[in-house]
């Protein structure tokens, strides 16, 4: 059985690879074509749209994977039977359920991997690739940027200017806070660097400088080296929402995030959906073989063009009602791990009912 395992298991790689290749120039050239526009308008030189396309390429790669599994099983099986090797399998003894017992424990591996990827490669690449809008899109510079140049009023006399947010280490560099009194520029602090201070709930800057601005124009300068602790009415917790997409942070932070809110008692749904839908979408990988085997072996004289379209079929459906269900999440109809699991569960018991019925 070995020998049929890495047999099956090399035509089943082999058009994997096929597939995901293909999925992906099409995503690519799709993509290129929605964004041509935005790209001339900005006049994005050609070495940056490669490296959009090229930080793209890991989601890309992420969103293929389940596909490019489901269509790959339904390849394999049927050019199996095109061949009547699984004719010959069975005559020999060998149950069509055994055979694609090597694919579904393959399955297993590819949801564990597709983990680690989306959450250790695909979260940073984004990460990168929305810098580089923010750097060189006009829509972003217009407006207030998400991680850069943030603006927040502090009360009805001070405002604050962030250059740049790190949400990871809750540093606020390159950051200017000025007092209004007026509508003229009474004072303004400078200072390079500020984190949150976890054990006073407020901010620390050090090495910073303040002017004092009097009525003839001028102002009196000071500089500080020393730390000092400043209550700005808003919190680490805070600057994150505003300025970090869920979808950039991966799993882990999404959890350690999410358990902060919830023991501050904020109620917002959409970080706990997007934290369950890492692991949902992960375990697809494993979904789409076990549906591509139902699909293979349910008919088993079923044309191969009949079955790519069942495919494509089978994972609109699941994309979509993966996206209902989260839809679902963010506005609290149901609980976040219904609404990114719900679809699963149903593709699971499905898959299952199909497989366990198909002729062996």
């Amino acid at each position: 059985m070995k020998k049929l395992d890495l047999y099956i298991l090399k035509q089943f790689l082999s058009n994997f690879i096929f597939s995901i290749i293909a999925f992906i120039i099409i995503f690519l050239l799709v993509d290129l074509i929605d964004r041509l526009d935005k790209f001339v308008d900005n006049n994005l030189p050609a070495k940056q749209i490669f490296r959009y396309y090229f930080l793209t390429l890991p989601w890309f790669v992420s969103i293929s994977i389940p596909m490019g599994l489901l269509l790959s099983t339904v390849f394999t099986i049927g050019i199996l039977q095109k061949r009547n090797e699984i004719t010959a399998i069975k005559a020999s003894g060998v149950s069509i359920k055994r055979i694609g017992l090597s694919l579904l424990l393959s399955g297993v591996l590819f949801s564990i991997g597709l983990f680690y990827f989306d959450n250790k490669i695909v979260t940073k690449s984004m990460h990168s690739r929305a810098e580089l809008e923010n750097q060189y899109f006009k829509k972003n510079k217009t407006n207030p940027q998400r991680k850069q140049n943030i603006y927040r009023q502090i009360n009805d006399d001070n405002v604050i200017i962030i250059n740049k947010y790190n949400f990871k280490n809750k540093e606020a560099k390159n950051i200017s806070i000025m007092t209004i009194d007026d509508g003229n520029l009474s004072s303004r602090i400078d200072a390079n660097r500020m984190v949150w201070d976890e054990k006073s709930k407020s901010w620390k800057i050090s090495y910073y400088d303040k002017r004092m601005f009097t009525d003839d124009n001028y102002f009196l300068f000071s500089q500080y080296a020393r730390d000092t602790l400043i209550d700005l009415n808003f919190s680490a917790m805070d600057l994150t929402k505003e300025s970090v997409k869920p979808e950039e942070m991966n799993f882990f932070e999404l959890k350690e995030f999410v358990n902060k809110i919830k023991f501050n008692g904020i109620n917002e749904p959409r970080w706990e959906v997007n934290m369950h839908f890492k692991t949902a979408f992960a375990c697809s990988s494993f979904l789409m073989i076990l549906f591509g085997l139902s699909l293979s072996v349910q008919k088993p004289r079923t044309n191969i063009g009949i079955g790519i379209g069942l495919s494509i079929f089978t994972i609109f459906i699941y994309y979509a009602t993966l996206k209902f269900g989260q839809s679902l999440g963010y506005k609290g109809i149901i609980s976040p791990f219904l609404s990114v699991w719900s679809a699963n569960l149903i593709f699971l018991i499905i898959g299952i009912v199909l497989y366990s019925k198909s002729r062996t």
